[in-house]
């Protein structure tokens, strides 16, 4: 008998940093360079995983939760990912970044309102494949410090 995995299944039995190894082997499988725990100081801040492609980026907080959390929770958290992401030009050069929430648990992908994606790892294939589909919604920042929430493509 076959056995079928899902990657909330797989992920529920990872920790925190195996999830994180998961999310970077997802990006990977679709051509994104990646970088892993990326330290910045003054203030001191740090990205999960930076997944690069061309002149894009995701900057990805992984939230390998047991449960999910309420919109205050989520919204606080994007805000601090926002601030995050806008370090990420100050790495390399890229046209644009994307804040991203990848969780564990197999929710709808959506956005909140300052236009963070929140992507649970069951959708990432999705995400990464049709990512500009969402440019209605999805927050674009920009190296000149501007924010942006249509994606001029």
């Amino acid at each position: 008998m076959k056995r079928s995995w899902d990657a909330e299944t797989i992920g529920s039995h990872l920790n925190w940093k195996q999830f994180e190894e998961l999310a970077e082997q997802a990006f990977r499988s679709f051509g994104f360079e990646t970088t892993r725990n990326l330290r910045f100081r003054k203030p001191t801040m740090e990205i999960d995983l930076l997944a690069r492609s061309r002149n894009i980026a995701f900057a990805v907080d992984c939230k390998h939760w047991k449960r999910t959390v309420g919109n205050a929770t989520m919204t606080r958290i994007a805000s601090l990912q926002t601030k995050r992401s806008e370090r990420v030009f100050e790495f390399c050069e890229c046209d644009r970044v994307m804040p991203v929430i990848l969780t564990l648990h197999d929710e709808m992908l959506h956005f909140l309102e300052s236009g963070v994606a929140v992507v649970p790892i069951q959708k990432i294939s999705d995400f990464v494949l049709n990512w500009e589909s969402y440019r209605d919604s999805i927050c674009v920042l920009e190296p000149r410090g501007e924010r942006q929430t249509k994606l001029a493509v």
